[in-house]
């Protein structure tokens, strides 16, 4: 049996330096690159179209004959794949072995010169890449030349090529040690205009991150205006109004610092807003000693940021360590009369901001400091690659609860490593990482830090609405409006037309309803999904009753049948999992639950609890304490209710909404109760009291492990869309986080409050709702 060995075409070969590299612009990047992990302080790029040619030149360690035969010779070398670290101790970019065929994708001849420091000649190397479509030709059959030139000197060379595009030879100043590598590239494949080398310039801007400039200097030069260019500046973000630094170890330890640069902290003072709801809940991060301190500070895990997650594929351990900076922009606004009376904003111009977002904005993904496109590049489908997009569909706005910051506000940089996060792997392109599970993860706790500057913002431009409102007495606008519109249309008013204060008065009502309304427009949204869920309960009530009705009778009824049919001593004979009589049970067992789920469900959409009126709030515990009782008794679920010493109080309303913040507490309660951190004691309480000046004031306790420890701002927990329900693969968050917001919702809506008195462990809150 004869053994013969694969071989590719040298078409296939060349084609696959071809189709990695999708512009003419991401080829170049390659090749500075290599500059990089050769160790070398500069790369200098020059792009001549008059002369057909790109020269790219560096310092590096260059190449030996023997490397040049062994690695450079050989297509997906595992070269950088087995000795990561260059000599100076940098992680090395590239790993598959094919960044040579970047040459191909600009031109169709190259000359390499090279030289280490041990050579005394300069290497020159050359290829025509056209050799490669020769038909029928395999990949052996194609040869470079490689010859020792008179060269002695490398540097020489590289200085006779800057003195020809009479540019500065002190770019060299750094180039110490006579050795590194100088590529031309002739017969150029694609056309370079002042336009394509301005672009490739923007993105050598964004290559690499402000750390890294000190140790690798980038200069592109044009033949067609020498002077435009030059060397590449790392863009900085000095103009922001929120900045979030956070960093991961490979134990999955998260530090997470956020800064705040949007308000003047005196105004806040004068507006009183440290003497809010908020900061009374969570000095430690709204404190005034915090706003002027300038940041705060969070501790956590990556389980941490993602509460609820069950990891059963172990892709926690294969994130790695990472950093992420995050920055806040926003476009515009702030400047009305209004905002400015509301919000206390530091003084912006949006003009340069803007420009300045529009060419570097969105989030980055760097190796080892170096790009990873086209993640953020803002003419890509990939400059959203967090679907932030999609998360602002819930809610752009700050004043509103859930809000989620829109892509086109944000730029930030996330920095990976080949060494510490091996899980994320290129493709085969080189354009992107590869979509396995690790990496949804990695994504989803990316948007989870980013949540956490969401929700300080969106707790602070509330709080600050709600101090506005107050104290510039909305509702007394829309009331005072209304009665003057009555006036008007039942013809009661002393004066026959409108003065200054009457129009003042409509104006002031006008701008409150229409801010109301666009208020209501977004619960609206959110509710309508809510309502259809309900619509489909209702709409089949009639038959899920009857079904409610036979669940248990028909079980009853079975085993009545069967124990006149069935010989009772050979039932004795058989094992437990056979006796029909055991499996009635518990089937039976399973009715009882399915039939308090449906008595549940059908009882909290019945049309009278949808009336507004008078409610006996007596009668309504009664009845809710029989309910509770029966399901909660079988979770081995303690439940009391105590009254104090009332006996007659009315609540004027609509008894689902007492449904609705009652059963959210309850509900979120018997799920905490199953968490690992939960303890062997179970019991859940409330406590009535009726005051003639407060009205009613409750208070609910469980017996639970409380919030879980991760959730630093407690406030949190009153916002749309919060839940720790996640996938258990990817992280990604599955539960609708509704129920909290709900129950604050309806309270709100019954000029009621809400306050967290006990977090962890244990779960406290006082409600005091008005009695009619």
């Amino acid at each position: 049996m004869a053994e013969i060995p694969f071989t590719v075409s040298a078409r296939t070969a060349r084609l696959i330096g071809q189709e990695n590299f999708a512009n003419a612009g991401g080829a170049i990047i390659e090749l500075i690159k290599n500059a990089y992990d050769a160790d070398s302080l500069t790369g200098i790029v020059i792009i001549d179209p008059i002369d057909d040619q790109i020269l790219i030149i560096d310092g590096g360690t260059g190449m030996t004959e023997e490397k040049i035969r062994s690695h450079w010779m050989i297509i997906g070398t595992d070269d950088k794949l087995d000795d990561p670290l260059s000599t100076d101790e940098r992680i090395k970019t590239g790993a598959k072995g094919i960044g040579r065929f970047a040459i191909d994708r600009l031109g169709s001849h190259c000359d390499m010169y090279t030289k280490t420091l041990d050579e005394e000649q300069v290497i020159l190397w050359s290829v025509d890449w056209e050799k490669f479509n020769k038909k029928s030709a395999v990949i052996s059959d194609i040869k470079a030349t490689l010859e020792y030139t008179e060269q002695h000197s490398l540097k020489a060379i590289a200085k006779a090529y800057l003195s020809e595009y009479n540019l500065d030879e002190s770019i060299l100043d750094d180039w110490v040690e006579d050795k590194g590598t100088i590529i031309k590239i002739s017969n150029l494949r694609d056309v370079w205009n002042q336009k394509n080398i301005s672009y490739l310039y923007s993105n050598l801007e964004l290559l690499i991150p402000p750390k890294i400039v000190s140790t690798f200097n980038i200069h592109l030069f044009s033949a067609l205006n020498p002077k435009e260019f030059g060397k590449v500046e790392s863009t900085v973000c000095d103009d922001y109004d929120y900045r979030l630094v956070a960093s991961s170890d490979d134990d999955g330890k998260v530090n997470i610092k956020v800064y705040r640069n949007e308000l003047n902290t005196n105004e806040l003072s004068e507006l009183d807003f440290f003497s809010s709801e908020i900061v009374s809940n969570s000095p430690e991060i709204y404190g005034k000693d915090i706003f002027e301190k300038g940041f705060f500070e969070v501790n956590t895990t990556l389980l941490g940021l993602i509460p609820g997650f069950k990891d059963i594929d172990n892709n926690l351990s294969k994130i790695g360590a990472f950093d992420f900076e995050f920055y806040f922009m926003k476009r515009g606004g702030g400047q009305e009369k209004d905002e400015i009376k509301k919000y206390p904003y530091k003084n912006v111009n949006y003009r340069d901001r803007v420009k300045w977002l529009n060419e570097f904005g969105g989030i980055k993904l760097f190796r080892d400091y170096f790009r990873v496109r086209p993640y953020g590049e803002t003419k890509s489908n990939s400059f959203d690659w967090l679907d932030l997009g999609k998360r602002a569909l819930q809610n752009p706005t700050v004043t509103r609860p859930g809000y989620k910051v829109r892509p086109q506000q944000t730029y930030g940089i996330v920095n990976i490593s080949r060494i510490h996060n091996i899980s994320f792997e290129d493709k085969s392109s080189r354009e992107g990482i590869q979509e396995n599970d690790a990496f949804s993860l990695f994504k989803n706790i990316l948007i989870e830090i980013i949540g956490v500057f969401e929700n300080d913002r969106n707790q602070v431009m509330m709080t600050l609405k709600k101090l506005f409102d107050e104290k510039n007495k909305r509702e007394k606008a829309k009331e005072d409006a209304k009665k003057k519109a009555k006036e008007k249309k039942d013809g009661n008013s002393t004066q026959n037309a409108p003065n200054s204060e009457d129009t003042d008065t409509l104006v002031d009502g006008v701008l409150a309803f229409e801010e109301e309304n666009e208020d209501l427009k977004d619960e609206q949204k959110l509710l309508r999904v809510l309502a259809s869920a309900g619509m489909i309960v209702t709409s089949f009530a009639h038959e899920l009753k009857n079904m409610s009705d036979s669940l248990l009778p028909r079980t009853s009824d079975l085993k009545t049948i069967l124990t006149g049919l069935v010989d009772a001593e050979k039932l004795k004979e058989l094992p437990e999992e056979l006796d029909p009589m055991i499996l009635i049970d518990d089937i039976q067992d399973q009715d009882r639950k399915l039939k308090h789920w449906l008595d549940f469900s059908l009882g909290a959409v019945r049309k009278d609890k949808r009336s507004y009126r008078k409610i006996d709030l007596v009668d309504y515990l009664k009845k809710f304490e029989r309910l509770w009782n029966s399901i909660l008794t079988k979770k081995k679920i303690e439940f009391s209710i105590h009254r104090g010493v009332f006996s007659e109080v009315f609540f004027q309303g609509h008894e689902i909404d007492l449904d609705s913040i009652f059963n959210n507490l309850i509900a979120n309660s018997v799920d905490a109760f199953n968490r690992p951190d939960a303890s062997s004691v179970r019991k859940i309480e409330f406590r009535f009291e009726y005051d003639i000046k407060t009205g009613i004031n409750v208070v609910y306790e469980d017996s639970g492990p409380g919030l879980e420890e991760e959730i630093v701002d407690v406030n949190k927990i009153f916002l749309p869309f919060v839940s720790t329900k996640r996938d258990e693969h990817t992280g990604e968050q599955i539960g609708t986080g509704l129920g909290m917001w709900i129950t604050k919702s309806v309270i709100d809506d019954y000029d009621g409050t809400i306050k967290l008195t006990k977090t962890r462990p244990g779960f406290q809150v006082n409600i005091n709702l008005p009695a009619s």
